[in-house]
Parts: C-alpha cells; sequence; structure tokens
C-alpha cells in the first residue's frame, strides 16, 4: 500500500510539473507560429490575427493583422496578458472566414504568459549634499 502511494504521488508530482505555465517578463515581445496546412487554399487569400487579453480574463484586444508568421507586441499598461492567434481567410467574393483561436496560455506543449512591469523613472538631479 506504501508503495502504491508513492507511486501515486510521483506521478502527480510529475503531472504538475509538466503542465506549469510559464510566465515571461517584458514589455515587447516578437510572437511567432506555425503556418496552418493550407490544401488547396491560396496563400494570398490567408492572413492572421494577433490579440492580447488581460490575464485570467478581460477585453480581447487585436493587436494586428499580418500575412507573415510573425507578429512584435508592445505592452503599455501593467499586467499580465495572454497572446492568441487566429487564422482569417479572405475569399475573392470577399467572404471572411476565421479559425479558432490557439492562445498560448493554454494551448500547446509549453503554456506561457507575459507580464508587463513598467520601469521606474530615473532620478533627477544627483548632488553633493
Amino acid at each position: 500500500m506504501k508503495r502504491f502511494l508513492l507511486a501515486a504521488l510521483m506521478v502527480l508530482v510529475a503531472l504538475g510539473a509538466c503542465s506549469q505555465t510559464k510566465m515571461i517578463v517584458g514589455s515587447t515581445i516578437t510572437v511567432t507560429w506555425d503556418a496552418p496546412a493550407l490544401g488547396t487554399i491560396p496563400p494570398a487569400e490567408i492572413a492572421y490575427e494577433v490579440f492580447a487579453q488581460p490575464r485570467p480574463s478581460g477585453t480581447v484586444v487585436l493587436v494586428g493583422t499580418v500575412t507573415a508568421i510573425e507578429q512584435v507586441v508592445t505592452f503599455t499598461v501593467e499586467g499580465p496578458y495572454r497572446i492568441g492567434v487566429r487564422t482569417k481567410r479572405t475569399t475573392p467574393d470577399a467572404t471572411v472566414l476565421y479559425s479558432a483561436y490557439f492562445w498560448a496560455d493554454v494551448d500547446g506543449s509549453t503554456p506561457w504568459y507575459v507580464v508587463y512591469y513598467k520601469s521606474p523613472d530615473r532620478v533627477d538631479r544627483v548632488r553633493i549634499k
């Protein structure tokens, strides 16, 4: 029975270590992602929308729409943020279709999120007393 409990505890600890979300501190990050398989869809019809959302919940804000597979994201308000990307397809007749969001803090093998802290202002008038 003791061996079973020890084995169960080791499994729980291992699962906990694997499921931890990585925190990244920064004011500007470059996000990149893997493009989806397009099949017969012409690449010219594809763009990507990048979103930031205060974590754990808040208003989702569109950071930018790009055709490349990377986007620079700059934060100006302190706090934790999660980053999401979705694929946007615009057909020749102007029909717009979207994929589901991929949120970096819940999807993928190494979930992560960003925390931005404002740097303090510099001191003024250094002098001898």
